[in-house]
Order: structure tokens, then sequence, then C-alpha cells
């Protein structure tokens, strides 16, 4: 089928469903990963370093998988990082089930998860900035926002499907959701091949790489969506262990309640992102302000919390914080720049969670093993910093390059 062939609605929802994937590849390791951890005779810190580990390979694949693809074309990138993520994911199910049979070493099982996360970012590290920035070629500036709203609503529907499958499928054993993960990933590859344009913008100015890119305006949004994430991550990275220690929960029930929490955020922003953020005529400044405010109380409300009802309801408005917010700030990063950077800035977009990963996790995890407490304060003190950075920002028309 030709490039011009393909129905615009078709290929956003394969770009919808190609970043999905993504995410819920991710998303149900905070369910399922402190289990299997505790399960087979991981420290908790050792968890916070596997899921961390990610990170610091996405800091690095996002910006270079965002060049290429403004080489090569979007639809080549997303097909050799669908498959790379099929693999690593595939993997990570197999080590799983080696080491609940006792067949290798606890010490052997960290290094083997280590390297998976690995090649896990490699893969993911080339499908989300070529989706994301196939879908602001696809979009004028006018339509920016609503185009990527949907964009990031994949990564809401994503938080649901990894989290609720796996707490489903757990119950027959905890690799199941890494098997049924990597199934689902294969039809990033036919999508990628028979339904995607090879679209690519070909950079007049090429002699501007990322560090110039990264001034102004984006300097501010890279800066405070890394903040933010890393504030939100935080918490989220030690959830698995607060839920089953603060209500004295098993492991195969705090996943369960783990996972419905991430439910209920993941359909608050989904919500929010489609009948709010599609409909309102609101500054993606002002979605990013109240957005970040949501997102600290719902830190707050986590960290008093004595009631599983409680707990829900500030997942809650965790979701709705970043319905409001995410949108708004991948907008911003693209509307600030020109149409030969939309790849890279794409990359620079998936650096910024990168950093969350990277430093959010194992950071956190030590501090709640140590105090309990000591995680939450320090995500609401990086959360009120992004507020900060993202108030002092100059209108987002001020700069583009």
């Amino acid at each position: 089928m030709s490039n011009s062939l393909r129905p615009p609605h078709l290929v956003t929802a394969t770009l919808f469903y190609s970043v999905c994937i993504m995410v819920a590849g991710q998303a149900f390791l905070f369910t399922v990963l402190p289990p299997i951890g505790r399960e087979i005779g991981l420290e908790d810190y050792h968890v916070g370093l596997v899921i961390s580990v990610h990170g610091l390979f996405m800091l690095f694949m996002g910006p270079m998988w965002g060049s290429i693809s403004e080489k090569w074309g979007r639809r080549p990138v997303i097909f050799i990082g669908g498959f790379i993520f099929c693999l690593s994911v595939m993997i990570f199910g197999m080590i799983v089930d080696a080491a609940l049979s006792g067949t290798i070493t606890v010490t052997m099982v960290l290094l083997l998860f280590i390297a998976s996360r690995a090649l896990f970012a490699l893969g993911a590290g080339a499908v989300t900035p070529a989706s994301m920035a196939l879908a602001a070629d696809m979009s004028s500036r006018e339509m920016r926002l609503k185009t990527l709203s949907i964009m990031t609503a994949a990564t809401s529907t994503g938080a649901i499907i990894g989290p609720s499958v796996s707490a489903f499928l757990s119950i027959y054993g905890l690799s199941k959701p890494f098997y049924f993960i990597a199934v689902a990933g294969l039809l990033i590859l036919l999508g990628a091949l028979f339904l995607l344009p090879n679209s690519r913008h070909v950079s007049s100015n090429k002699s501007i790489g990322y560090r110039e890119l990264l001034k102004g305006n984006i300097l501010y949004i890279a800066s405070g969506s890394s903040l933010f994430m890393i504030g939100i991550y935080g918490v989220f990275s030690t959830l698995g262990f607060f839920v089953q220690d603060r209500f004295s929960l098993e492991p195969i029930d705090a996943a369960r309640i783990m996972g419905l929490g991430l439910m209920c955020a993941a359909s608050a922003t989904i919500f929010i992102q489609v009948f709010v953020i599609s409909w309102v005529k609101i500054n993606p400044k002002a979605l990013i302000l109240v957005g970040i405010i949501f997102g600290l109380v719902s830190v707050v409300l986590i960290w008093i919390s004595q009631s599983i009802i409680i707990f829900y309801l500030a997942m809650l408005a965790n979701g709705i914080g970043q319905g409001l917010a995410m949108p708004a700030i991948n907008t911003s990063l693209s509307l600030s720049a020109g149409p030969d950077f939309q790849g890279r800035v794409a990359g620079i977009t998936t650096s910024t969670q990168a950093i969350a990963f990277l430093f959010a996790p194992a950071s956190s995890v030590a501090l709640y093993q140590m105090t309990g407490w000591g995680s939450f304060l320090l995500s609401s003190i990086i959360i009120v910093l992004s507020l900060t950075i993202f108030i002092i920002m100059p209108s987002i028309d001020k700069q583009r390059i």
C-alpha cells in the first residue's frame, strides 16, 4: 500500500498500539517485579536497580534512534525496535522461569535481568520516539496538542493493560505476563510493514545537534519534565513494596491491589486526555501547572494513606495529574521546534523519561528500605522543583528553533 493510500486514522491507530505496548511492557514490571524479586531472593534495592538500568540505556537510545529516524524514515526504526522489544521481553520471561525453578543463582539472575533490560531499552528507545515523531509529522501546529494527546493516551492505555494483564496472568505463573506482552509486540512488526508510511523529515540544518537544541524553552521543558517524572516514578517504584507492607498483604494480593491502583490512575489519565484536553482550549503551560499540582497531591495522599480506598483515590489524582501534564509537555516540546527537528525532539522526550527511570527507582527503593517514608518526601520535593521551573518558563511562542 502506497503512503498516499494509507488512511490517517489507520496510521494513528498503529502508532497508538505501538506506544501502548511499549508502555505495557514497562508498566507491568512495577506490579510483578517486586513479588518476583522477593520470591527468588533478590534484595529490594536490586529490584530498583533492574528497573533503573533501563533508564541508563534509554538516555542514549532515544536521541540516537530519533536522529536515525530522520535519515532512514520512521517505519524501519519502528520495525527494528519492535523486533528487539519482543526478543527482550521473551528473554526476561525465560529468566524468571529459570530463577523460580532454582536452576540459576541469584547473582546470575540479577546480571541477566540487567542485560535483558538493556536490550529492552534498545527496542523501546527506537519505537517510542519514531512513533511520536511520525505523529508530529502528520499534524499541523494547530492540531498538535490533540494529536499528541492521543499518543500520550496510548501510554496511559499501556499503563492499564500492563498491570491488569499481569495481575490476571500472574495467577497462572509470574512469568506468563512477559510471554503475553512479547506476543502482543509482534503486531507492531506487522503494522510497521503494512500500515505505516515511511515518513521522514530530512533536516536542512544538519549542523544543529542536541547541544544546540537544548536551550531556551526546550531546556526548561526537558528539565521540568524530567523532575516531574522522577518524582512520580520514584513513588511508583516503591508502590509494590508499600502496598505489601502498609496493608500487610501477601505478594500475590499486593500485586493485585497495585495493579488495580495503576488501572485507576491510567483510566483517569485516558479520560482527561480523550474527553477534556481534546475539547478545552487551554494554554499548554496552564495544563502543565495544574497537572503537576495534582501529581503532588497524589504523592502526599499515598504517603499518608491508611486504607486501600484512600490509596485508590490518590492513584486517581495521580492519573488526572499525568493526564493534564504529559500531553501538554510533549506538545510544548514539539511546538518549540520546527519540522526539521521533530525526530530529535522526540528523542529528547524519550530521554527525559529515561532520566526518571535512571534515578528514581534505585534511589527511591533504597530510601524506602532505609526509612519507609524518605522516598515520598524526596518525590514531593522534586515535584515542587518541577513546578517552579514551569512557573518561570517563558511563553512557548516566544522561542522556537
